[in-house]
């Protein structure tokens, strides 16, 4: 018997074919549905008497192509791709039930599980099945915002959770971060613990090799560490597009058994280059799938990447983008607030009015009354009308920042427009009724301030009809490799600079670094960077302002909630990156970063001895 598995822009899906007819289309009625772009609604059907297995075109726009072939009818035979707008079918033939020659079926994961405590379910087959999304990815997607991090990162969680680091430039150098996706955000600085095991072992074998310098092509499994974790580190340097690559893959719930995935990494590393060079200009790793792309129109400056608490925030928008109640944002400033108004407004049936933004703060009360109510002020040639927010935005949405802010003289006003519905300019008495929907942020929850008297109570509850959480950058590290990569893609274009990535512990800093002025400040940090940074060389840590260098030991130090609290390790992980970065400020001079750390020469040398740190 025959089965489907469609490569869909969400993920891999498989359908069993009973014999006789199977209607596919984006109908939820067709028995198999596809709702993605480019599939018609009622698109193809397959017929299968139990021995030959046969598709037809519906006379659907894009046709149905089989083998890169387009059809109109046509026979099946097993592993033949089809192709329905951005789906791609395989025929798989699998074994009649009872067969004791039928591959295993891949057991399932409970998804209540973290990808960390997931036990490790690859098999060949299942990387195959890798691979082939991710090919599909590279050369065929071409129109699918679905993010490459989401595709490495279902590999990773079939691999019990781990880490890929991929750098671009020479090992004698300081290569630089292409690409990193990781299970757990713990493990984002873990790129130079790793790039260190992987050179050890590379010194290792020049040394032990009779024919001289090992060749820049070379794959390999070592018995490493990832964070505190004993893992499985492969590892392969190679040479793709005319540069030098090194891929390095860390899996703590992997055992080689009968097979191991070294040789795969080949062809995933060649994937990776392929798939971020094919993409260049307008991959845009904002959604995790098409499903998504079609329900919001995001704004296009906004990445969402891969965290769970981004995509909590994208099903909170999608939820409220059609009933036409006032929303309410919380969130530092700086974390994106008025990228997601704007992605509420363009995703509402409100998209085709105006977005209109205001603020209720940094000014006198009166000139805030003004700017949204509007008002008529003495002219040269009588009175003249200055238009408010309110009326500018009829129709559409207005953006309201810092509603905590509001002066409670304005609170008043504001509680009777949202009543009434009507807008009463100051100076005159004439009432203009407008239609607008208020999407409000504040930093301090309304409910506090409300109980001090200094928020109206029924205001708080007409703005806050739906309220959505914005993280700040703190709480979306795993993002942080995303976001980097794309501000710095973003000020390249605009310098015309080409750059060679970040390097692993300039990388490090920023992810160790807390952001207090969030998405803002980051970006003015990348912009910064590529100012700095020489053509064809790789960002650096020496370019980083100074509050970001010393992050790495700031983050050794802290302790929060999810921190491990063994004495010992907290304080020998904060003296290793005490001394890195006592030995960077002094050029390896040990001497001098002693006095620096406090501590004599022979002190130094047995801290060091002790928590494993060499030269």
């Amino acid at each position: 018997m025959f089965r489907l598995i469609a490569y869909a822009p969400d993920g891999v899906r498989r359908f069993p074919l009973d014999e006789g007819t199977t209607l596919i289309g984006s109908r939820e009625e067709n028995d198999i549905c596809l709702p993605y772009t480019g599939v018609a609604q009622s698109h193809a059907q397959l017929s299968y008497d139990g021995d030959e297995l046969r598709i037809e075109d519906l006379g659907s726009r894009k046709g149905v192509l089989v083998g890169g072939r387009r059809v109109r009818d046509a026979a099946l035979e097993m592993l033949d791709e089809i192709r329905l707008g951005s789906v791609t079918l395989l025929v798989e033939e699998v074994a009649e039930p009872g067969d004791e020659l039928a591959a295993p079926m891949i057991p399932t994961v409970p998804e209540a599980q973290t990808a960390t405590e997931r036990a490790s379910r690859i098999t060949p087959q299942v990387m195959l099945d890798h691979l082939a999304e991710i090919s599909d990815w590279v050369l065929a997607d071409i129109e699918s915002r679905t993010p490459l991090e989401s595709l490495v990162g279902k590999l990773l969680n079939d691999f019990g959770g781990g880490a890929l680091f991929l750098l671009h430039g020479e090992l004698a150098e300081e290569p630089g971060i292409k690409f990193v996706s990781v299970s757990n955000a713990a493990w984002l600085a873990s790129g130079e613990e790793l790039l260190e095991q992987v050179r050890s072992r590379l010194s290792e074998l020049e040394a032990n090799t009779e024919n001289g310098p090992i060749d820049h092509e070379q794959e390999g499994a070592l018995s490493g560490t990832l964070g505190d974790e004993p893992s499985w580190v492969g590892y392969h340097l190679f040479r793709a597009v005319e540069r030098q690559y090194l891929l390095i893959v860390a899996l703590p719930s992997f055992e080689e058994g009968g097979w191991s995935p070294v040789s795969s990494l080949r062809a995933l590393g060649h994937l990776l280059v392929l798939g971020l060079v094919h993409h260049v200009g307008w991959y845009e790793p904002i959604l995790p799938g098409r499903q998504a792309q079609r329900e919001l129109t995001l704004d296009p400056a906004l990445v969402v990447g891969e965290s769970a608490t981004m995509k909590a925030v994208l099903d909170q928008l999608r939820v409220a983008a059609d009933p036409d109640i006032h929303v309410l944002m919380r969130g530092e400033p700086g974390s994106g607030l008025q990228m997601l108004a704007r992605s509420l407004h363009l995703s509402s049936t409100r998209r085709q009015g105006p977005f209109v933004t205001a603020t209720c703060s940094g000014a006198q009360p009166a000139a805030i009354e003004a700017d949204l109510f509007g008002a008529e002020v003495a002219g040269k040639e009588g009175p003249v009308r200055r238009e408010g927010k309110l009326v500018l935005a009829d129709g559409g949405t207005l953006y309201l920042q810092g509603i905590d802010k509001m002066p409670a003289k304005l609170q008043d006003r504001v509680h009777r427009f949202l009543r009434s519905g009507e807008v009463e300019p100051g100076g005159t008495h004439q009432a203009i009724r407008v239609n607008v929907r208020i999407v409000a942020t504040t930093q301090e929850p309304l409910e506090p301030l409300a109980g001090r008297d200094q928020f109206r109570v029924d205001l708080a509850y007409q703005l806050s009809r739906f309220t959505i959480d914005v993280p700040s950058l703190r709480q979306r590290r795993e993002d942080l490799p995303l976001l980097i990569q794309s501000y710095v893609n973003r000020f390249c274009h605009e310098t015309g600079k080409r750059m060679r990535g970040i390097t692993v512990k300039a990388m490090s800093a920023l992810l160790a670094y807390d952001f207090p002025g969030n998405l803002e400040e980051l970006e003015n940090i990348a912009r910064q960077l590529v100012y700095l940074c020489p053509p064809g060389q790789p960002l650096d840590l020496s370019q980083l302002p100074e509050k970001v260098r010393l992050s790495t030991v700031q983050a050794a130090a802290r302790v929060d909630s999810t921190s491990d609290l063994d004495l010992d390790h907290l304080v020998g992980a904060t003296e290793r990156a005490a001394i890195r970065e006592a030995l960077r400020r002094c050029h390896g001079n040990k001497s001098q970063a002693a006095r620096l750390l406090g501590l004599s020469r022979n002190g130094l040398a047995l801290k060091m001895q002790r928590r494993g740190l060499s030269g």
